[in-house]
């Protein structure tokens, strides 16, 4: 556990700060050293371990703490004394995240409140100063809130009637601005006031008050809005921060109790969102992810297997995908989230939190490799399924046969560069992990997945040499910007004057089984609109529907050729189901000088041969170029096939091709 601690540390220092952009930020009056109480002393920044800021005859002095330490504060089995989170438990004035800003500001992200040893009833404020609890001065009881707010979920969208009053609310949780999500999503803070609910959400340009989990406040609803099928508070009147740090994050069977409820033994967590139990309500939950997905701009959402939830489950945990990604997570990882809040998305009720100290990862499946390529003739790229730690990996640690030295490696992200002795061109070899290679929380390679095949590259020829190099055949959504590359490896110049780009159907039906579409490659143009007849040697054809050359940034002297189907569309042109296929086509020749034949599971096997139209009559030509490829495009993730690396043709479409997902039109390959 100490590896994913400090991973946790370390992106907790570099990822946050740029993910989160404060929603509200919490200052005192006071100016400089004058105060009136230790709110204003806020503006002092972070004070020493063990000392507050304390409001002493209206000016701002440190004062020492003289606070019995807790047990493992802040975690789910000290339910009497959970303090909050954790990382900074009960200690919030200036953790490693908001150091030197306002202590208890949102840049937490939704850091629990500061707490009192022993903890205060959820009703009274904790006076960290003299570690004292006093009584809120709200006289409505959470019951009549809780009634409120029921109010408030029951109302109409739209600007009310009359104000809606919530009194005596608890603020429970800030969600924070992701980047990349603010056309999409709100962000805000929560409200509650029993932990079996109702709760609430409120936009952050409700109101101009600052707020802080932990605030007791009172305020007047005056509009509502319904985001994705959540109940939100638009815009709000008269809020007020009666009191500050109540025991929210306590949970409801703590002593005394908070407003965190334990939802792993549930076993109906809102089907299909067709109930509110838990809307905008923090809860504790930990189990295991399935396979994530995209959960709106920025985000994505994994399936969370609890013991209540233990097969297909409607329970989902949505995260940032800037978290997701730098967290490694992944299908099969066992995680816990100490509080996290319910938010909804497209209805559906899902268990958010935005920064990493809010998910603890206790394991994940052990990493995997699956693909090694060369990429030049002294370098090996080795892919996982997962990222690798670079402090485990070392040139022993890998074995290549038929024999070559590796004098170096070195890792980044989920990939691994070998740097070898001389690797001779078309030869098929075997790299093997045989040293302890281990993945960012330590865990050591799978056993059974150690070894991969490459072969080594081919120099280019001499002369020309066209091939198909990269093809982006199904776009995410509309398929309307689908292009493929041409590119010359050749040492000389190509003749484009008899050469046809023609494209495959492995569901056809017809007899024979011919083309759905050719296009010369004589019609090609530079970029001022010029014929022209050959192509360079190592220069690309972009072929693309003409719309896609209005909005493109293509690099200069990249050649165009527009393609359009029968009908003259400019969208859906690229096949994109099962067994499809496309090549170049020496069309005097009646032969293939290049094909690829893509998604062709084992399960469907498409037929790679067809019947082409030629100058020189129909000719039988299969598409299949060595091993199918088992790399795919797909409807939900951008990206291409693409030769990796650039212009490599072993004539051996698995060994050339690889899903890459930036796109490279009219540039080399990764």
């Amino acid at each position: 556990m100490g590896g994913i601690h400090m991973l946790k540390r370390s992106l907790k220092r570099s990822w946050l700060p740029a993910l989160v952009t404060t929603v509200f930020v919490t200052v005192g009056t006071g100016c400089g050293d004058e105060c009136v109480d230790q709110f204003d002393c806020r503006d002092k920044g972070a004070p020493p371990a063990g000392q507050v800021y304390a409001c002493v005859e209206n000016k701002c002095e440190l004062r020492t703490l003289n606070i019995p330490p807790e047990e493992d504060a802040g975690t789910e089995t000290d339910a009497g004394t959970d303090a909050g989170t954790t990382t900074d438990a009960g200690t919030d004035a200036g953790t490693t995240t908001d150091a030197g800003t306002d202590a208890g500001t949102t840049t937490d992200a939704g850091t629990g409140p500061q707490s009192c040893n022993p903890a205060c009833a959820l009703t009274d404020s904790c006076n960290i100063e003299t570690n004292t609890c006093t009584p809120s001065s709200v006289t409505t009881t959470p019951a009549e809130t809780s009634a409120q707010i029921t109010d408030f979920v029951a109302a109409a969208a739209g600007v009310l009637p009359a104000p809606l009053p919530v009194s005596g609310a608890f603020v429970t949780f800030i969600k924070p601005d992701v980047a990349g999500s603010a056309t999409t999503e709100a962000s805000g803070f929560f409200l509650q006031a029993q932990p079996n609910g109702p709760a609430m959400f409120v936009r952050g340009s409700a109101s101009a008050t600052p707020v802080a989990v932990g605030d007791r406040v009172t305020l007047n609803v005056t509009e509502k809005e319904i985001i994705s099928g959540l109940n939100v508070a638009k815009a709000v009147t008269d809020l007020t921060v009666v009191s500050k740090n109540h025991g929210v994050w306590n949970l409801d069977t703590a002593t005394p109790p908070g407003l965190k409820v334990d939802v792993n033994a549930v076993s109906t967590f809102e089907d299909a969102g067709t109930t509110g139990i838990y809307e905008s309500r923090i809860v504790t939950v930990s189990g295991k992810l399935g396979t994530g997905a995209g959960s709106g701009a920025a985000f994505t959402a994994f399936p969370l297997a609890t013991t209540g939830e233990p097969t297909s489950s409607p329970l989902l945990l949505r995260v940032p995908t800037t978290l997701s990604t730098d967290l490694d997570l992944a299908s099969g990882c066992d995680v816990a989230v100490p509080t996290g809040v319910v938010w909804r998305f497209t209805a559906q009720p899902q268990v958010s939190v935005f920064a990493p100290e809010q998910l603890t990862i206790a394991s994940c499946p052990a990493p995997k490799l699956t693909v090694a390529r060369a990429q030049s003739a002294t370098e090996v790229r080795l892919t996982f399924d997962r990222k690798i730690s670079a402090a485990s990996v070392q040139a022993e640690d890998f074995g290549i046969t038929p024999s070559v030295a590796v004098s170096a490696a070195a890792a980044t992200g989920n990939q691994v560069s070998l740097t070898t002795a001389e690797l001779t061109g078309g030869t098929q070899y075997t790299v093997t992990v045989n040293g302890e290679v281990t993945d960012l929380a330590g865990k050591a390679l799978d056993a059974a997945t150690k070894t991969a095949t490459f072969t080594g590259l081919t120099p280019p020829p001499t002369g020309p040499s066209l091939v198909i190099n990269e093809i982006d055949y199904d776009n995410v959504g509309t398929d309307n910007a689908e292009f493929l590359e041409i590119f010359n490896r050749g040492t000389a110049a190509a003749d484009l004057t008899n050469v046809k780009l023609v494209f495959v159907n492995g569901d056809s039906t017809a007899n024979p089984r011919i083309e759905y579409l050719s296009f010369n490659l004589a019609d090609t143009k530079d970029a001022q609109g010029n014929a022209v007849t050959s192509l360079a040697a190592g220069g690309y054809i972009v072929a693309a529907p003409e719309p896609y050359f209005t909005t493109a940034t293509l690099p200069a002297g990249t050649l165009r050729l527009i393609i359009k189907t029968s009908s003259g569309a400019s969208t859906d042109i690229i096949q994109n189901g099962f067994g499809d296929g496309v090549g170049l086509l020496d069309n005097a020749a009646g032969t293939l000088l290049d094909s690829v034949f893509y998604e062709t599971p084992a399960s469907n096997p498409q037929n790679s041969t067809f019947t082409i139209t030629t100058a020189v009559g129909p000719k039988s030509l299969n598409f299949e170029e060595g091993t199918r490829t088992v790399a795919a495009d797909s409807n939900s993730a951008a990206g291409s096939l693409q030769r990796s690396p650039n212009g490599n043709d072993s004539n051996n479409n698995n060994a050339d091709f690889a899903f890459v997902g930036t796109v490279t039109p009219g540039a080399p390959t990764p």
